[in-house]
């Protein structure tokens, strides 16, 4: 699994309210899941089982989660990306989920820097 989390500032709701844009802007949709995080998902399903890594970059279906923490008043937001993630699309769905994964992190970091509400961030393999 690979994820980053994000330290954020501020009001723990508007915060999220960043974070669900930052993921919209990059074409994702964003559902709260059982747990009270977020299912972030792209693409179709279908295309992708059809087509594989031929669906292309907007048509794949990706699928990446968030979860919340609070680590001393400070809301975590976790990104996560499985190490099948992309795999309806084979090796190149694959390494597309990566790189996807890749922009969307910037994204979501530019954002909260650009709102200066990102007080650190950590990568995990």
């Amino acid at each position: 699994m690979t994820a980053v989390d994000y330290f954020i500032t501020g009001d723990h709701d508007s915060a999220r309210n960043v974070l669900a844009a930052a993921l919209r802007s990059q074409g994702f949709e964003v559902a709260t899941s059982p747990l009270g995080g977020w299912s972030v998902t792209r693409g179709s399903v279908s295309a992708t089982v059809w087509l594989g890594a031929f669906a292309g970059k907007s048509n794949q279906r990706l699928e990446y989660q968030m979860q919340f923490f609070d680590y001393e008043g400070q809301l975590v937001a976790r990104l996560n990306r499985t190490n099948g993630a992309g795999a309806m699309g084979g090796v190149i769905g694959v390494s597309r989920s990566a790189d996807v994964f890749t922009e969307l992190d910037q994204a979501v970091g530019s954002e909260l820097t650009r709102l200066g509400l990102l007080a650190n961030v950590t990568h995990h393999p």
